[in-house]
């Protein structure tokens, strides 16, 4: 009897560890995705403040090269803080991300416009980017581990899933900002300079964040690793020459994931400027596709601990690469706030299908002692290459096609690409 009343009282407080890692670890990156993100949701006000060469079009890239500047640094944050996660613990490293993100997130909300103070107002702005990608680097390693080493064998994919979750979650409340502050505001005064009181709500992110992870334990196979004392002796230079092959093939899975969010994130200059649908609009969309990853990314989880994470992506990776092209067609052909969110929609559950077993299946590849490292180094490569170029890949593409359905060829490409990969990994998979 009391054997039986230990062993429940047991698996209670395993659960109630459980819930609160999820709690800090999901709630704490949906602050400093919304950070992150938010560049790329007010992009149009921004080049205009930052960027007023004379020219919309050449105002906008160099935003989205200011932007892109935010990933460029995102391996170098990965290496370092990756390093320090693995050595001295995940909870330590989450909440010194969070405050290197709330730095870098006041230097936008601050910083003097171009017609002010000249250069220097572009310079400051990429300089609090680059301290945003290096934080942003070290977090997603250290996050994910965090879930995945607190899970139970059981539910694995569903708390790895947690992290796109929060990513859902961060676009859901820049949406919800935008349009709040569009609706009150107005598109004038939005794009004049009141966009900036969205990156000012975003530093609520240093104490909010430091007070939930504070209190949190630090992962049970982490502390099983440390008592080996493994993690703290594996040097830079032997990480990378035994992990460079396991890396690599993060970086492959990460094709479509980081394709398909930053497309998600760029249709908010995509409806402005190609389809001329106002702001207001814009953040709709956002915050239906937002509401649909962390409705769906859930599901998507606990139904992948059951049948595998591999069926649902390549389902996502399937349906994007077959329907992006017509998804956009029909937007383009119909433009409205109803197709707008439809289309967004949509293309958010195919990215949900893929991005919540993703984490699992890329942190599997790695040792515990090199997890955070591994994993932060593989998202940050991946989305450097991948998304951050996104946008600015994706206006230069259509500024000298004039073709603006070819957003849905890119898409399209990058989901039948890991689709290929999905297949080969899960063939290779018992072995």
């Amino acid at each position: 009897m009391q054997n039986s009343v230990t062993s429940e009282l047991s698996e209670d407080s395993i659960a109630a560890r459980q819930r609160r890692t999820i709690i800090a670890a999901t709630v704490g990156n949906v602050l400093e995705i919304y950070d992150f993100l938010a560049f790329a949701i007010f992009a149009v006000p921004i080049s205009r403040a930052f960027f007023p060469a004379g020219d919309e079009y050449v105002a906008l890239m160099l935003t989205f090269m200011t932007f892109a500047a935010g990933f460029v640094v995102r391996p170098l944050g990965a290496f370092i803080l990756g390093r320090y996660a693995d050595r001295v613990g995940r909870k330590r490293a989450l909440s010194f991300t969070l405050l290197m993100m709330a730095f870098g997130t006041l230097v936008p909300a601050i910083c003097p416009t171009y017609q002010a103070i000249g250069l220097a107002a572009p310079i400051i702005l990429v300089l609090g980017r680059l301290i945003q990608g290096f934080s942003a680097g070290g977090e997603i390693g250290s996050n994910v581990a965090m879930l995945i080493e607190s899970a139970s064998k059981s539910n694995r994919v569903l708390f790895s899933s947690f992290q796109q979750v929060a990513q859902g979650g961060g676009v859901l409340v820049a949406g919800i900002i935008g349009l709040c502050l569009t609706q009150y505001f107005g598109d004038q005064k939005l794009l004049a300079d009141y966009w900036r009181i969205a990156f000012l709500a975003g530093l609520l992110i240093g104490p909010v964040g430091w007070y939930i992870r504070r209190a949190i334990p630090e992962t049970p196979e982490f502390e099983r690793a440390a008592a080996t004392g493994r993690q703290t002796t594996i040097s830079f230079v032997a990480g990378i020459r035994t992990n460079s092959g396991r890396i690599l093939i993060g970086i492959a899975i990460m094709v479509f994931w980081t394709v398909a969010a930053q497309v998600s994130n760029y249709f908010t200059t995509y409806a402005v400027r190609e389809l001329h649908l106002p702001l207001l609009a814009t953040y709709v969309g956002q915050i239906a596709s937002g509401a649909t990853l962390v409705v769906v990314c859930p599901i998507v989880g606990a139904f992948a601990d059951k049948v595998g994470p591999f069926k649902p992506m390549a389902w996502g990776s399937a349906l994007a690469g077959i329907l992006a092209y017509p998804l956009f067609w029909i937007l383009a052909s119909h433009p409205s706030l109803g197709m707008l969110v439809t289309v967004q929609s949509i293309i958010s559950l195919f990215l949900g299908l893929y991005a919540a077993c993703a984490p699992l299946v890329i942190s599997d590849i790695f040792p515990t002692h090199y997890r955070a490292t591994g994993v932060g180094t593989s998202y940050a490569l991946g989305v450097s290459i991948f998304g951050g170029l996104t946008p600015l890949i994706v206006t230069s593409l259509i500024h000298a096609s004039g073709d603006k359905l070819i957003i849905g060829v890119y898409l399209s490409a990058a989901a039948l690409l890991s689709l290929a990969l999905i297949a080969f990994l899960a063939r290779r998979k018992p072995r």
